[in-house]
């Protein structure tokens, strides 16, 4: 029986590392470089403590500024952390339908404030972590973007994607429970959602340095980008 991913803080449901992921070149991407996650409403000691052992002091929030300003971040206040709300207002409510997912997905990488997210992510002299709401939807794009940049198979993506599920059930039940007017069948990841959002991105952009480039990205910080992960 495969074992439930568990999220790396005690907080959340939906923080895991970006490291690990082998690459087409046969490289394998850093660990505590960069992490995904949802919302760290109420971080532990513990999840402090183990953030800033790690380095993860970069701390960008994706939220919009309503949701953020109703359940602010917990780390935004606490020593030893920089703080950047990056809202990106695409990705803050469900899609109308399971077909429309992919095209949400690429709406989300066109957003204003990408920029802003991959040049902090780029510029930070330490590692990163980067939230949603969920670690679902604008995580997925940003984390998809990343892993595509350092070469890590379209297949290895997906299956990253697909954590989500596993780790956000917990999430899907409550919603289930207490939002029942909220269509799961949209909410839910699927591997479909994923490389139709690849197949878009890679139809418009070619590959991540045209995109980096249409973002206004120069090459010195498409390389840095890629060196937070393939140092």
């Amino acid at each position: 029986m495969p074992v439930k991913p568990v999220s790396l803080l005690q907080s959340t449901l939906n923080t895991r590392d970006l490291g690990g992921h082998l690459t087409m070149g046969g490289r394998i991407t850093a660990r505590d470089r960069i992490w995904r996650s949802d919302h760290p409403l109420c971080p532990t000691p513990e999840d402090v403590r183990l953030l800033l052992e790690k380095r993860i002091t970069t701390i960008i929030d994706m939220r919009d500024p309503v949701r953020a300003g109703e359940k602010p971040n917990g780390l935004m206040w606490l020593d030893g952390f920089h703080f950047f709300s990056l809202p990106v207002i695409e990705g803050s409510s469900l899609p109308e339908s399971v077909e429309a997912v992919p095209g949400s997905y690429l709406n989300i990488a066109c957003a204003p404030n990408m920029a802003g997210i991959f040049r902090t992510i780029a510029a930070a002299d330490t590692g990163v972590m980067y939230n949603c709401s969920a670690g679902k939807d604008r995580t997925g794009v940003v984390t998809a973007v990343l892993l595509m940049h350092c070469g890590v198979p379209e297949e290895e993506i997906v299956d990253d994607y697909m954590l989500t599920k596993a780790c956000s059930q917990q999430r899907f039940e409550m919603i289930r429970r207490y939002f029942p007017e909220v269509d799961l069948s949209i909410a839910i990841p699927r591997p479909s959602y994923m490389t139709d959002f690849i197949r878009l991105f890679r139809a418009r952009f070619g590959g991540t340095e045209g995109y980096f480039s249409w973002l206004g990205l120069s090459p010195e910080e498409q390389k840095r980008l890629r060196e937070k992960l393939l140092p």
